[in-house]
């Protein structure tokens, strides 16, 4: 899998959240978050969508696992009630190109543990997501961003 080193700043996030066996409920979600945000005029060239599994599935029940699909938004920007409010943390990821299809994204879970290692890097706390923008759809790709621990002085 193509990979490169990405440091990022801190963003704000407004993300819709489900609960269940990851899937079906997640395209949902994602389609939840688009309405919400082309309603707003969000959706415009530079807009960065993100899937975000918050539990690992092979250590949460299904029934109970949470993932959230969300859309980076301006510090300024007032928020109504129908969505959550949150920040994706900033830092260095390791970032992957996938292609955008189901088996392409399982692909890439499936290895992602098995690259980091490969590659001497260690992996932090905060979540993994997928990034969906524009200009990556257009080529049929999206991302896997995967936080890696700060480097040390």
């Amino acid at each position: 899998m193509r990979m490169t080193l990405q440091h990022v700043p801190t963003r704000r996030l407004a993300f819709v959240r489900v609960t269940g066996p990851f899937g079906q409920g997640n395209a949902q979600a994602i389609a939840d978050i688009k309405q919400w945000a082309s309603r707003r005029g969000l959706l415009r060239d530079g807009a960065i969508l993100c899937g975000i599994p918050r539990d690992d599935p092979s250590a949460t029940p299904p029934e109970e696992c949470r993932y959230d699909a969300a859309i980076v938004v301006s510090d300024d920007l007032e928020l109504d009630d129908t969505v959550g409010v949150g920040n994706l943390r900033g830092g260095r990821y390791a970032v992957f190109d996938v292609p955008h299809t189901t088996e392409g994204l399982n692909a890439a879970w499936s290895r992602l543990f098995a690259e980091i290692e490969t590659r001497g890097l260690a992996m932090d706390d905060a979540p993994i997501f997928e990034m969906y923008t524009s200009e990556l759809l257009a080529r049929h790709t999206c991302q896997l961003w995967v936080p890696l621990r700060r480097e040390l002085p």
